[in-house]
């Protein structure tokens, strides 16, 4: 009797092997289940394994557009929501089933992004996507089921990019690496410089940090997934190379394998303590793949810091004088303080206050302008950074309530927009055609673009 006790149990144990050595094309989505915290497969759309070990399950889906393979996961109040690498379309995974539950288009503008939720909600910061490369914030509104662009700050702000690396810490978002424009080689792209920014979500300030010790400026990519409050990058184009980085102790470690592996997907099993990648072998297919963090990593090869202050890459002489023209700009700026205070002129133009979303003239609130011109104005404000197209701002004119006809919408914009122009120009004593710079889209010269000339417009 013991000796088929033990055949069988010798049976099941490699029945479960076979499960969780399922071979399959690159095709796939990995993710964990939030509500069973357990690792969910799914192989060109079509065929789910949940699991540990992994079992193929019955699996039911709405219509969505592009492959699962171009999802990213997110987890909010345990629901598991996929989002398009692009932005655009939502999707929950919803007990072996996926439901599309937003009417968003693919919009493929932000492929690539620094990816991240905070305090319930998904955001998108960078990527690319119509030619062009982007370092916009956007976030995905749950309640009213669509994308919208947040306004950050800053003296100086990351440039466009994409597939760049990035760390969520708590109330910090850390971005650094990835590809840019390279407008001499166009189309091409160029790599990133070392500097690290820091974006304090409480309050979307940019801070720039220092220079990263980490040179990712070569032909290298890394997967990067974040554990136990530290960011891991793992090369997917050479095996024994790892890099552990904390950005609190400021430290660098470089890692050898125990187990080598080219991870294309991955997540990290808070609970179990393990990454769980879909990683490539050597046969050309793809297969799970599970390990404790500390059973992957061997001896750190080396420890350096991460950021090093931007003053210990100024040179002595540039030091010098840059401290003697910080010294003339002191001393001339008391001058004019002491000898000059009659020609110091105060600032004459609008002043938009964004905590109570208020608008004032030298002093003075601003209550003439209509609902409408009031929205247009606003969201002018709020993109100084960037031309917009006309037709951008038809989405302020338009009721749900009450369906109206595109040229409807557009005469309605012209006509506030006209009166608000009309209305600057008198409040401001400035040519109606100075108030707003004029431009054609680059890469399609029918649209029309503007944006404000922010010299009259201070956002406190």
């Amino acid at each position: 009797m013991n000796r088929y006790f033990f055949i069988f149990i010798f049976f099941l144990f490699i029945t479960g092997i076979e499960a969780q050595n399922i071979e399959f094309d690159e095709n796939c989505i990995l993710f964990q289940d939030y509500k069973t915290k357990l690792p969910v497969l799914i192989i060109k759309d079509s065929i789910l394994y949940t699991g540990n070990p992994l079992k193929k399950e019955t699996y039911h889906h709405t219509d969505y557009p592009d492959k699962l393979l171009h999802y990213k996961n997110f987890e909010i109040k345990g629901k598991n929501y996929l989002v398009h690498d692009g932005s655009g379309p939502v999707l929950e995974y919803r007990n072996d089933s996926i439901v599309k539950i937003n009417n968003s288009k693919l919009f493929e503008n932000q492929i690539g992004a620094a990816t991240f939720v905070y305090k319930g909600e998904i955001y998108f910061f960078g990527g690319y996507g119509m030619f062009t490369y982007k370092n916009i914030l956007t976030k995905y509104d749950l309640k009213n089921k669509d994308w919208i662009q947040v306004q950050t700050f800053g003296n100086k702000i990351p440039s466009p990019r994409s597939r760049f690396y990035s760390h969520l810490d708590h109330e910090n978002l850390y971005v650094f690496g990835g590809d840019e424009d390279d407008p001499d080689n166009f189309p091409n792209f160029k790599k990133c410089d070392n500097v690290v920014w820091r974006l304090h979500l409480p309050t979307m300030q940019w801070h720039r940090m220092g220079s990263s010790n980490l040179n990712l400026l070569g032909k290298n990519t890394y997967i990067h997934f974040s554990a136990n409050n530290k960011l891991y990058l793992i090369s997917t184009d050479e095996y024994n190379k790892v890099y552990e980085i904390d950005i609190k102790k400021n430290t660098l470690k470089k890692y050898t394998e125990k187990i080598l592996i080219k991870p294309t997907q991955i997540y990290y099993d808070n609970n179990n303590k393990e990454m769980v990648c879909v990683t490539w072998g050597s046969n050309g297919k793809y297969k799970l793949f599970k390990t404790k963090l500390n059973s992957f990593l061997a001896k750190p090869i080396y420890e350096t810091l991460f950021l090093v202050p931007f003053y210990e890459d100024i040179n002595v002489a540039s030091f010098g004088f840059s401290f003697l023209f910080l010294v003339v700009i002191v001393l001339l700026a008391m001058y004019l303080v002491k000898y000059k205070k009659n020609d110091l002129k105060p600032f004459n133009g609008i002043i938009y206050k964004t905590n109570t979303n208020t608008l004032y003239y030298k002093g003075k609130s601003i209550d003439t302008l209509a609902d409408p011109e009031l929205r247009i104005l606003v969201y002018l404000i709020k993109n100084t950074s960037r031309f917009i197209s006309l037709n951008e701002l038809n989405q302020l004119f338009e009721n749900s309530d009450q369906k109206e006809s595109f040229g409807a919408i557009v005469k309605r914009r012209e006509l506030s927009m006209s009166t608000l122009l009309s209305k600057l120009s008198l409040i401001t004593n400035i040519a109606e055609k100075e108030l707003l710079i004029n431009r054609k889209n680059p890469n399609d010269k029918r649209i029309k673009e503007i944006k404000l000339d922010n010299s009259f417009i201070k956002i406190k």
